[in-house]
């Protein structure tokens, strides 16, 4: 009985002890802990931040990258963030978007070692292009991370869940800033990577799409209502009495391949086919009350067409929609 009450104390205080961690995982740049005498490496920032993106611009909310340099073997520095941030070993296989809001995958680390490769005279023909016993000497007077591996780069990563549902995650890379064996220099210098990267969640993303839409929209229908089709912009006839909706034209015509112009008319679309019928001298294909002619190409999918049909999608305006696809491509 002592036994199974030792295990279940045990588990508990594990599971203390990971909450801690979680509750206690850096939040902000100023958060995250900078391994002693490291300096700002402006320029390495930069090369970051003209990288191409992982994400696409839309989807991130904020981007912060803190680059650094500092005199010390990266076994040192990763030992650092190991304890500093808590880090256990090994990727989480859950996907962080699941978390909810408020939620914290605790910091992993991976860690990438110097292949044997290295350690291999290489030749351009007659001309050593990597001398590998020198390099071996030297990393024989570093530390070995394990027996035969030298560290070449760490990462290290931690997931939040904001409140507004945005996901943020936290990155530390480590990279060993290596060697010249030209000049027979082992740097022993450790380059340190903070980055910061917010990105939106799906509702925020849908919201914007959907903002964007009606502002495109919008401008679209107030220029529709500025410069209303024409007779010789459309190539037929205007239908007389028929009033031109720019807004639910603008709805229709987005996509700028092609433009819808939307009329109506409170005569019947067997009245209004008649007029086009008799005007253009062409044979409408008909379906279930409504009526579509082809003015550039052939039925039964013109490449542009006048349809007139039976408005039943729009309460409150005449019976009869007036469609003129135009295409705008060239």
């Amino acid at each position: 009985m002592r036994i199974r009450w030792f295990w279940f104390a045990l588990l508990f205080l594990l599971l203390i002890s990971f909450s801690l961690a979680v509750a206690g995982a850096p939040r902000s740049d100023k958060e995250i802990p900078l391994y002693p005498g490291a300096a700002r490496d402006q320029a390495a920032e930069k090369g970051v931040l003209e990288m191409p993106a992982e994400y696409a611009s839309e989807n991130r909310r904020s981007h912060t990258v803190r680059a650094y340099k500092v005199k010390t073997i990266i076994d040192d520095v990763c030992k650092f963030y190991i304890d500093k941030l808590g880090a256990k070993p090994g990727a989480p296989l859950d996907d962080p978007y699941a978390l909810e809001p408020g939620e914290v995958y605790s910091p992993w680390y991976e860690l990438d070692f110097y292949g044997a490769r290295i350690f291999e005279d290489q030749y351009e023909h007659d001309t050593l292009i990597q001398d590998g016993k020198w390099i071996r000497s030297a990393f024989e007077k570093r530390s070995q991370w394990k027996k035969g591996a030298w560290l070449c780069q760490a990462w290290f990563e931690w997931n939040i869940m904001l409140d507004n549902g945005d996901l943020a995650t936290y990155t530390v890379v480590l990279m060993d800033e290596g060697y010249d064996w030209r000049k027979k220099v082992d740097f022993k210098t450790t380059q340190i990577r903070i980055e910061i990267l917010v990105t939106k969640s799906e509702e925020a993303l849908v919201e914007e799409w959907g903002s964007a839409m009606d502002e495109a929209m919008e401008e679209k229908a107030r220029r529709f209502a500025k410069n209303p089709p024409t007779e010789k912009m459309l190539g037929i006839p205007l239908y007389p009495g028929a009033v031109f909706n720019p807004e639910i034209s603008a709805g229709l015509s987005l996509d700028d391949d092609y433009h819808c112009y939307v009329f109506f008319s409170n005569d019947s679309p067997a009245k209004v086919a008649a007029f086009y019928q008799q005007r253009l001298n062409k044979e409408p294909s008909s379906s279930e009350g409504g009526y579509l002619f082809a003015l550039k190409g052939k039925l039964p999918i013109p490449q542009e067409g006048l349809a007139i049909q039976p408005n039943m999608l729009f309460v409150g305006l005449p019976q009869t929609m007036i469609s003129v696809q135009k295409e705008m491509r060239e």
